[in-house]
């Protein structure tokens, strides 16, 4: 039995699991990336590690740290240390092929995985990826998009759409998807919004759900964690910007799911490396 967690700029997840099957996957609301003062950075990753640790505190713990911490390295070591555990940064790199090996562990499809951070945006291709800085907390600060009034999504739209690759047959792996997902649905289920195929329809219409709500009524919805009102409409621009040209499918995996399988089999291996 193992426990990945994956340290995010939103937020951390939790995953436990055993031969394969997952016993447990938890979602903690942090918004470090809206959190300039390191110490106060700190105590909020704090309570969530503490909260997670008391959880699964008979199982050796892996953490994994993205965009903030690649960011941020020495908070991320402040963390590690305070509570004695085993883990690392993923560079970009790491980051992006782990996050597609989730979907296509082979390496066998014609897909287009996309990883939406609050930090960064990774596209990942079997055989060539980049990262964005176009995380929903990059996207927050760069544009307004809160509520009621979201004035600058069309702005914040274009941005996006004129820094996205071409690609085909788009997967959408991370919080905001599941989230866009999760609003159509009218709950959050992991399991029913695996695989949920979100059109540009979906992604309008969840816009026009949230204009003009206030983050107290989103959150009273009881739809999405509480924190992820904030970081909503900032996937919904990148979401449409993809959509625009293709469906997406949603997926709930992520690097997590790649690192615990490895760590169940013995080990973390970069295929990619050999595949030159």
């Amino acid at each position: 039995m193992v426990a990945v967690v994956d340290l995010g700029s939103n937020s951390f997840i939790l995953l436990v699991q055993h031969e394969g099957e997952t016993l447990l996957e938890e979602v903690y609301e942090v918004g470090l990336k809206s959190i300039e003062d390191e110490d106060e950075a700190f105590e909020v990753a704090s309570r969530v590690v503490s909260q997670i640790k008391a959880k699964v505190s008979d199982i050796p713990i892996h953490v994994f740290g993205t965009a903030i911490f690649r960011e941020r390295p020495r908070l991320f070591e402040r963390i590690v240390r305070e509570f004695e555990l085993k883990g690392e940064i993923l560079s970009e790199e790491d980051e992006a092929y782990f996050t597609y090996m989730s979907v296509d562990p082979n390496f066998e499809k014609d897909i287009t995985v996309f990883d939406l951070g609050g930090g960064s945006l990774e596209i990942v291709k079997k055989d060539w990826f980049v990262s964005l800085p176009l995380g929903t907390h990059v996207l927050n600060n760069l544009f307004d998009l809160s509520l009621p009034t979201i004035q600058q999504f069309e702005d914040a739209l274009r941005h996006v759409e004129g820094m996205l690759p071409s690609f085909t047959n788009p997967v959408g792996v991370g919080g905001s998807f599941v989230a866009i997902a999760s609003m159509r649905m009218g709950k959050w289920d992991l399991k029913a919004v695996e695989g949920f195929i979100l059109s540009q329809h979906d992604v309008e219409a969840v816009i026009q759900q949230l204009k003009g709500k206030t983050y107290e009524q989103v959150r009273s919805w009881k739809i999405i964690p509480i924190g992820r009102e904030r970081t909503i409409v900032a996937g919904c621009v990148v979401a449409l910007a993809i959509t625009k040209r293709e469906p997406v499918k949603v997926s709930t995996k992520g690097f997590r799911h790649t690192l615990a399988r490895m760590l169940e089999e013995g080990g973390i291996q970069r295929p990619w490396l050999r595949r030159g």
